[in-house]
């Protein structure tokens, strides 16, 4: 198979090459074309009712915002801080 790429991506690809962010061209095309898989699947994967059940999550944590039953900034950086170790 046969690749043409536009001047600026072959630029991009020649430069990953040279500075060890890609073994070769052809790894290179393949790991993009493995995040674009990976895209389109989470895309495909999200459905109109995923939308609705999101945007319902929001509306209720909202209103518990306003409800008073909000925590500190502080706090919930550090339990997204505690989940990440």
């Amino acid at each position: 198979m046969n690749i043409n790429l536009s001047p600026a991506l072959d630029s991009f690809v020649t430069r990953g090459v040279q500075d060890g962010l890609f073994v070769s061209p052809n790894a290179a095309i393949e790991e993009g074309l493995q995040l674009l898989e990976r895209q389109t699947k989470l895309k495909q994967s999200f459905s109109a009712a995923s939308e609705v059940e999101l945007l319902s999550k929001l509306d209720g944590g909202i209103a518990s915002l306003d409800a008073g039953q909000g925590i500190s900034a502080s706090q919930a950086f550090a339990m997204l801080r505690n989940q990440s170790c």
